[in-house]
């Protein structure tokens, strides 16, 4: 055997090494994108989970108090009938249910969660309280305290 012959046999060799080689990086990138998928989907369903506990939690404190559930009805209908107490008192519920929002929305924004879940469970929940007078109050009083983007988006959905 000659030389050459020696030189084209390390070169089919070594080409052969390359295609398993590009066969084993192809695989591994499949491998990877499909983690990086999963942990996305986890990641959502997780940003889900948050969103929901914190409704419930806000809920929760409404119906599990009669007194807390009076503030409520009543800020609602007309917060200047609440005295100084029950009026902190109410903008700490809807405040703890526009934060809630806010988690939504951030979540919808930023890692794809649904916008499906947004026009369903956050428009309707803004449309419910906050077009309510004590709502409003509330989103007059308060908005500075959200980003831009979302007052933006609370006004839209509000009309404003």
């Amino acid at each position: 055997m000659n030389w050459e012959a020696i030189g084209a046999i390390g070169e089919a060799i070594g080409a052969i090494g390359v295609i398993i080689t590009l066969g084993y990086l192809g695989f591994q990138i499949r491998q990877n994108t499909a983690q990086l998928e999963q942990n996305e989907r986890t990641a959502i369903a997780s940003a889900v989970s948050v969103s929901a506990t914190n409704y419930r939690e806000n809920r929760r404190y409404i119906y599990t108090s009669r007194d807390v559930a009076t503030v409520v009805l009543k800020g609602m209908a007309d917060p200047d009938s609440l005295d100084e107490i029950d009026l902190y008192r109410f903008r700490l519920v809807i405040q703890n249910t526009m934060d809630a929002l806010w988690d939504l929305y951030a979540q919808t924004v930023t890692t794809h969660f649904s916008p499906e879940t947004w026009e369903t469970q956050g428009v309707g929940l803004i449309r419910r309280v906050f077009l309510t007078a004590g709502g409003r109050w509330f989103w007059m009083n308060h908005r500075d305290e959200y980003t831009d983007a979302f007052r933006t988006e609370i006004d839209r959905i509000l009309h404003l």
